[in-house]
């Protein structure tokens, strides 16, 4: 008989990420069909509806791609690697790690310098007026959260042996 994994409180934790991208873009999904049905059946659109969409986007982007770089859900083409001698894969793969880790770190430093313009301009969303820099404090942030979450990945996948992309199966 299969029995259900228990969650406890440090996988709930160490998934805040992944839940929290989940429940932005449900709301996303929502706020989107009440928006075409307001458009087209009733001839009234919400004017702020395409700059919340957009914010919304941005948030589940930075903080979903986190979960997916922890999950080992990013899209990659494996053939060439898959199609090489064990030895040569693992060092390409380590390789592309650290790859991965130099492009986030570059991302990283963008971001905080990009974020720090932000704070010092005072600027403000068009419609909403929702200052940028807490629209925008997810570039720096969810840059971070990608950095740990692929060394964690990295770590249970080459130290520990975990198959990260075998979905239910882990």
């Amino acid at each position: 008989m299969n029995e259900k994994k228990k969650s406890s409180p440090l996988q709930i934790l160490s998934n805040l990420d992944w839940y929290f991208a989940v429940v932005l873009l449900v709301a996303l999904l929502v706020i989107t069909a009440v928006g075409v049905l307001r458009r087209y059946i009733m001839r009234t659109p919400f004017i702020w509806l395409e700059e919340v969409q957009g914010l919304l986007f941005m948030w589940i982007t930075f903080i979903g791609g986190s979960a997916a770089f922890r999950k080992g859900s990013h899209v990659s083409v494996e053939i060439l690697v898959d199609s090489l001698p064990k030895k040569v894969g693992a060092v390409i793969e380590r390789f592309d790690v650290l790859l991965q880790l130099i492009i986030l770190g570059y991302v990283a430093s963008q971001a905080f310098a990009y974020y720090m313009q932000l704070v010092n301009t005072n600027k403000v969303t068009s419609l909403l007026r929702i200052p940028f820099k807490y629209a925008y404090i997810v570039i720096p942030v969810g840059a971070v959260l990608m950095i740990i979450s692929m060394l964690w990945g990295s770590y249970m996948r080459f130290v520990k042996g975990v198959n990260l992309k075998g979905g239910d199966e882990e």
